[in-house]
């Protein structure tokens, strides 16, 4: 009778993939098999460290609001210890007046006789069923109490699997989570990132980076070579060398081609990574473009600003004798022919016109840049000069 027992419990337990119904139907045999009038099946909230109702079987009318509803701490003092610290079956034929069950729970709803059947996982109390007979004294003999003790092992294998499951749901769904955050990441991220192999295949790269360099998609960008948006082939080489000791290259600058003809400057921070056989890049890319622009500008403007110091201190010094030679060219045309001061008039006033543009040099405040033209800003001195339009 007990090997049928338990053979049927192996059933259930291997046949019903729900963990309520699974209880239930164990609650129903092993109270068909003991006698009991009531039987109930509680597990452990493990997070609120509670012994929660699952099933019953044969619950009264009048107790069965208070049996469903009891939650029971399973740290209470006075219950842990004189219930589940021996992790055995517990029995009395007078519950109301035994000292073992003076928990408030055994009394709210009356009854004379009673069995726990706890089970444990990795020595946690892990769940239990109740047994009850309300009127009845029914002292529960050895070899049923063996036999309980066998049904709580197997509920304990139960258990255990139910916890293994509800771990893996929890590992499954928090990976998902994660793994929704790092695409909702790689995919908004306004800086490219890629991953390469050494040969120059495209594994994978982000919006960010398609758009970068100026691709219609993904996939166009996919089927392309890396070393062929290289700017200069020896670039490629180059990052690669500038790997350190952990095999990450930090902070490359480099010229890429775009798929529209043109180019961009790119930041790059990339690390080489192995797995298994393989190896392959992943990094980086930031578009520096602007920036490398702005740079190309203050070293321009700062050359001008050099140019424009040398000018004004060339004025200084050319002004100074070429006063001297005007005043004595006045002096000189005095003593001269009128026909002789004529000629000598000529190189008077091309003196003067060379006097006034050195002092508009040397109030030179404004450099000119031509936006317009790729070549280096110019210093137009003949807008500084008395005959200029402005």
């Amino acid at each position: 009778m007990g090997a049928d027992l338990l053979i049927t419990i192996a059933h259930i337990l291997t046949t019903e993939a729900d963990l309520t119904e699974a209880l239930r139907l164990v609650v129903r045999e092993v109270v068909r098999f003991v006698g009991a009038e009531t039987g109930a099946a509680y597990r452990v909230d493990r997070v609120r460290r509670v012994l929660v109702p699952v099933a019953a079987y044969r619950v009264p009318k009048h107790a069965l609001e208070i049996l469903m509803a009891a939650v029971v701490p399973i740290d209470e003092q006075g219950f842990r210890e004189s219930v589940f610290a021996g992790a055995s079956v517990t029995s009395s034929d007078d519950v109301q007046n035994d000292p073992r069950f003076t928990f408030e729970l055994f009394h709210r709803f009356p009854h004379r006789s009673a069995v726990i059947v706890p089970f444990h996982v990795d020595a946690e109390v892990a769940g239990a069923l109740y047994l009850v007979w309300w009127e009845r004294a029914e002292r529960v003999d050895l070899a049923r109490v063996s036999m309980l003790e066998a049904v709580g092992q197997q509920l304990a294998l139960l258990l255990r699997a139910a916890w293994l499951r509800a771990e893996t749901e929890r590992q499954r769904a928090e990976a998902v989570i994660a793994e929704e955050r790092y695409h909702s990441l790689v995919e908004h991220i306004p800086v490219g990132i890629f991953r390469a192999t050494p040969s120059g295949q495209i594994l994978d790269a982000n919006p960010a980076m398609v758009e970068m360099l100026r691709f219609q998609s993904r996939e166009a960008l996919l089927g392309v070579n890396a070393a062929l948006l290289y700017v200069n082939p020896e670039d490629r080489e180059r990052a690669h060398r500038a790997r350190d000791a952990a095999g990450v290259t930090r902070d490359f600058h480099v010229e890429l081609r775009t798929n529209d003809g043109g180019t961009v400057w790119a930041r790059m921070n990339a690390r080489a990574l192995r797995d298994g056989e393989h190896e392959y890049w992943e990094g980086t890319i930031e578009d520096i473009t602007n920036h490398r622009r702005a740079e190309e500008a203050e070293r321009r403007a700062e050359t001008l600003r050099a140019v424009a110091q040398l000018a004004n201190a060339a004025a200084h010094e050319i002004n100074n004798p070429l006063s001297v030679i005007v005043g004595r060219l006045e002096l000189l045309r005095r003593d001269l022919t009128p026909e002789q001061q004529g000629r000598l008039a000529q190189v008077v006033d091309a003196s003067r016109q060379i006097a006034k543009i050195i002092a508009h040099m040397g109030r030179l405040t404004r450099l000119e840049t031509l936006d317009d033209l790729p070549a280096s800003p110019m210093l137009d001195l003949r807008r500084s000069s008395p005959s200029s339009s402005e």
